[in-house]
């Protein structure tokens, strides 16, 4: 079985660390894409495989240009399976590889307080539930300007712009004081490839 990390641009060397069950990383062209694959004996999906397929994608993205990331959990059968899913998605792949060029992944996520109001109170409930996404979207729509996309929860961020994205998150959350805000990353842009990859 082939297991795929992710497509990879202007890669300087592969990472001197093993992939899924201690297999020797490979590179392979396909379609015009390089990817970085390694061969499996199963497909067993377990905490020490995801964590192996998590540290080389993270070694990826420290020497490569721009990254990929494919989503564990697909292995292909053989060169012929990964060389039709590549091929036919080739053009797909290419869209997601530049959507990623030079950005990184934050995680974002805003949480109202615990205290909920009395039983009974169902208007109340709604009003303060209403309040809560108002004061969470004065959060959400500054820091999606400041990224190239977004989805729920997770921002593509370009490179040079991390700082700026951090000490935003930081005011906005000072800002709205009654809200929760815990911010991720950088991580690898996962939540921008799984259309792609």
């Amino acid at each position: 079985m082939i297991h795929v990390y992710g497509i990879v641009e202007e890669l300087s060397k592969l990472p001197q660390l093993t992939g899924v069950e201690g297999a020797r990383l490979d590179r392979r062209c396909l379609g015009g894409l390089e990817l970085v694959t390694s061969d499996r004996a199963e497909a067993e999906v377990t905490q020490e495989a995801v964590l192996d397929h998590a540290a080389v994608v993270d070694e990826l993205m420290s020497r490569s240009a721009t990254v990929l990331p494919a989503q564990f959990g697909r292995p292909f059968g053989d060169e012929r399976e990964l060389s039709v899913a590549i091929l036919a998605r080739a053009e797909t792949l290419a869209w997601g590889l530049d959507r990623v060029r030079g950005c990184v992944e934050f995680g974002v996520r805003i949480a109202g307080p615990a205290d909920a109001p009395a039983a009974g109170s169902g208007f109340a409930y709604m009003r303060k539930l209403l309040a809560q996404e108002r004061a969470a979207t004065k959060i959400r729509e500054p820091l999606e300007a400041l990224s190239r996309s977004s989805t729920p929860g997770a921002y593509l961020v370009e490179k040079e712009s991390v700082s700026a994205f951090r000490e935003a998150v930081e005011r906005l959350a000072a800002d709205q004081g009654e809200l929760t805000v815990v911010c991720t990353g950088p991580w690898p842009p996962y939540s921008f490839g799984a259309e792609a990859a």
